[in-house]
């Protein structure tokens, strides 16, 4: 039995080495897992970093271009409005000339129209002259009411000369 006990503890030594050894080994695997773990975190947060890196440039770049276009079509919007401006002061020029035009050939026609008048000399207007008597129309003379009255309608001449009804 002598022969065990050195061999007993010398393989309860070597077990206990083995173990130890096992579990130096299984430590080193375990820090090299974590390390790796580690790093693929790093990694990892380093890409994600990245990618939102390119998002905010892509989405500043974005909002460049609005901002250009935007003012792209302001300025475009106020030259389409000073042409608009533009054109219609110049309507507005056109039809003040076109008005004064108007105005000033009325005037003309008008003048030509009191010229021609003062100048009717060898028209002559007719004019009603003579006497109440010579002023009755036919129709008048003709009526049965201005029978037997002189002829001056339809009461009788007074002293004075007027009617009498």
């Amino acid at each position: 039995m002598a022969f065990w006990v050195p061999l007993t503890i010398g393989l309860t030594a070597a077990a206990t080495a083995y173990s130890g050894y096992t579990a130096a080994q299984a430590a080193r695997e375990q820090a090299d897992a974590s390390r790796r773990a580690a790093t693929q975190a790093r990694e990892a947060a380093a890409a994600q970093v990245r990618q939102l890196q390119a998002d905010a440039a892509q989405r500043a770049q974005e909002f460049q271009t609005q901002i250009e276009q935007s003012r792209a079509q302001t300025t475009q919007a106020a030259n389409a409005a000073q042409m608009a401006q533009q054109s219609a002061m110049a309507q507005i020029a056109q039809q003040k000339s076109s008005s004064a035009l108007a105005i000033q050939q009325s005037q003309l026609q008008a003048a030509i129209q009191q010229q021609q008048k003062a100048s009717n000399i060898g028209q002559q207007v007719r004019r009603r002259v003579g006497t109440p008597a010579a002023m009755r129309t036919s129709l008048e003379i003709q009526s049965p009411l201005t029978a037997g009255t002189g002829g001056l309608g339809i009461g009788t001449e007074t002293a004075s000369g007027g009617l009498n009804v």
